[in-house]
């Protein structure tokens, strides 16, 4: 039977599904790259202050600093974003006529694994924990709307705390990209309240349909950088 629940560990949330990878192959999770069952990890984890401090504060600053040591790693002033794989010649030879950005086709994290994540959920970004397939959020029905809820509360969480935290370091005129050893300290110290997570039922999803034994999640932790550009 296939399940959506929500573990919450260290301040970090994480909408657990064990459908991931068994979807219709809707259009989000198409792909016109190599790797062929990459189901929706076409997203480029950006780390934001306030997931960087959540993974330090559970003792992995380790994590953080391999991440400045990555050739594909995109270092902002307020944020750090892991580039992954993107086939930029068939993209621009593709002539699909979709209402949204096509480049999703032809993207890969640069976390994918053919098992599923490479890393385990405390070590990623928020909206890659948060994130469900439309076919997921359909099957879920009504049951669905206090997880949209938990959500959207824990988003809002993030960008207020985020911002406070960045005009903290505006004021003290330092940033990732002038100083990250002294920003990582920093935010190591900052008193910020928990997040006040809600008590969600689990949801048994009803799918009456031959099953793909491949999944794309799981907690292996190990950095995937081949094939990232």
């Amino acid at each position: 039977m296939y399940q959506l629940k929500y573990v919450f560990e260290n301040n970090i949330p994480l909408f657990d599904c064990n459908f991931c990878g068994n979807c219709n192959g809707f259009i989000e999770s198409k792909s016109l790259i190599h790797i062929k069952n990459r189901g929706c990890c076409w997203y480029y984890p950006k780390y934001t202050l306030m997931d960087i401090r959540n993974i330090l504060i559970i003792g992995r600053e380790d994590f953080i600093h391999n991440l400045f040591t990555l050739n594909n790693t995109k270092v902002s002033n307020f944020y750090i974003e892991v580039n992954g794989f993107f086939d930029k010649s068939s993209y621009e030879k593709y002539e699909g006529s979709e209402e949204f950005d096509t480049r999703l086709f032809f993207r890969v994290c640069p976390f994918f694994d053919t098992n599923g994540c490479g890393i385990n959920f405390k070590l990623r970004p928020h909206p890659c924990n948060l994130y469900l397939c439309r076919e997921v959020i359909e099957f879920a029905k009504d049951k669905y709307k206090l997880y949209s809820k938990e959500r959207i509360d824990y988003y809002s969480y993030m960008n207020y705390y985020n911002e406070q935290i960045k005009q903290d370091l505006r004021s003290k005129r330092v940033d990732l990209l002038s100083d990250n050893k002294l920003v990582l300290e920093l935010l190591k110290g900052y008193n910020i309240p928990q997040f006040e997570p809600r008590k969600l039922d689990t949801i048994s999803l009803n799918r009456n349909e031959t099953v793909n034994t491949h999944c794309f999640r799981n907690n292996k932790e190990r950095i995937i950088i081949d094939e990232c550009v």
